[in-house]
């Protein structure tokens, strides 16, 4: 029975596949920074005097598929020079065994087609010396495919040994294996670093998801919130009494004051909403007012609150210290002064200056300071106390202090 994938498991095996590509390209360029000298043993008789002549110097670099092993044998150059076609020819003799092949870069095919042709033919190695121009610069080649040792010199090098073999100088090489160069990182850091990247990226996208996911989720609830105090916010003004002014009326008079909201005078006919502060404003006015700010356009009570629509955030109040609540008063058995003001509501026949409103909601402002005591024998000096006023909203606190 065959099983369909799932929307989720087709982008998750994508993602594992990238994983592997990536982690297998990162083993392979650390492998292709592993590179192995290889020392050159050249050995000849030379014509002009007849003696063999032995130069040991470490001036080879093997292939990155070659293997790292020694091998000794007689020196030919194929024809032509480049060893590129399958036909070409190595002028060697025919019962000649373990041979090295001497082939130069270039004329258009890879290392794997040169090293393949000379192994074709019974070598057991193939150095090629690098293209003109070079000097002795040496690269480490890529020759997949092959099976021979496979080195490479430069050209300076190569071209001294290509003109001793047209001089039919018999020249043997012996390569040995020289100094093996680790790379600038092992493929096992590599992996783990690749490892610690995925995860250090998976974690930043997690959280990142988890924390808009919060950040939705909170926004959703703050809104509903508003949502809800709002439609009891307008359920409360609605509450409100509501004044129609009619011809005759105290506030259409030329002296009546103006709605502080939008600074319009009364007229007959203006539909009013009586706060529990006993202010009247604009009922078109007033409510949006409400809504926003909560408090009297005029005093600065908190009308909502009256009503009973309280913040779920209000700050609470904080209580004074112990310290300041339970200050020592000191007293004179000869003379103390106790001066208390006090600020309270003035009576008017109009709406604007009425009584407070059965509500209950009342604003009060109180003063108390301690006055000067003076004791003429002990030489104390006077303490003076003064205690500031409670506000219930605190937009109007705010102003009273500025």
């Amino acid at each position: 029975m065959s099983r369909t994938m799932g929307p989720i498991g087709g982008p998750r095996l994508f993602s594992w596949l990238v994983v592997a590509s990536y982690l297998q390209s990162s083993v392979q360029l650390t492998q292709a920074t592993y590179f192995c000298t290889a020392y050159l043993n050249v050995s000849f008789v030379a014509p002009e005097t007849n003696q063999t002549v032995w130069r040991q110097e470490e001036i080879g670099l093997y292939g990155q598929e070659s293997p790292k092993v020694p091998v000794v044998g007689n020196v030919y150059l194929p024809a032509p020079i480049y060893g590129c076609d399958s036909d070409a020819h190595y002028d060697r003799p025919k019962d000649s065994k373990g041979w090295i092949a001497l082939i130069q870069r270039g004329q258009g095919c890879t290392f794997t087609e040169k090293i393949n042709v000379a192994a074709s033919q019974g070598a057991i190695a193939a150095v090629i010396f690098n293209d003109f121009g070079t000097d002795n610069r040496v690269i480490q080649m890529s020759h997949p495919g092959t099976s021979i040792v496979a080195v490479m010199i430069g050209n300076t090098h190569g071209m001294e040994l290509v003109e001793l073999l047209q001089s039919n100088v018999a020249v043997t090489i012996a390569i040995e294996v020289g100094q093996q160069h680790s790379p600038w990182i092992s493929p096992y850091s590599v992996f783990f670093v690749s490892i610690s990247f995925f995860i250090i990226t998976a974690a930043t996208v997690g959280y990142f998801i988890f924390y808009s996911a919060q950040r939705l989720n909170s926004v959703r609830v703050q809104n509903r919130k508003q949502k809800q105090l709002k439609a009891e916010a307008k359920k409360a003004i609605g509450q409100l009494k509501v004044l129609t002014l009619k011809q005759g009326d105290k506030e259409t008079g030329p002296d009546a004051d103006s709605c502080a909201v939008c600074i319009e005078p009364y007229s007959v006919g203006d539909v009013l909403s009586v706060l529990t502060c006993s202010h009247f404003f604009h009922k078109a006015c007033v409510e949006p007012w409400l809504l926003e700010h909560r408090t009297c356009p005029m005093c600065k009570c908190d009308v909502l609150k009256a009503l009973g629509v309280e913040l779920e955030d209000e700050e609470q109040q904080v209580p004074l210290p112990s310290d300041v609540q339970s200050f020592p008063i000191i007293q004179n058995d000869s003379q103390t002064h106790i001066d208390s003001t006090s600020h309270p509501h003035s009576d008017g026949a109009s709406h604007t200056h009425g009584e407070v409103a059965s509500s209950g909601y009342e604003s009060m402002q109180v003063t108390e300071q301690q006055g000067t005591l003076a004791d003429a024998h002990s030489g104390q000096e006077a303490v003076r106390v003064e205690v500031q006023p409670h506000y219930d909203n605190l937009a109007f606190e705010h102003e009273a202090h500025s």
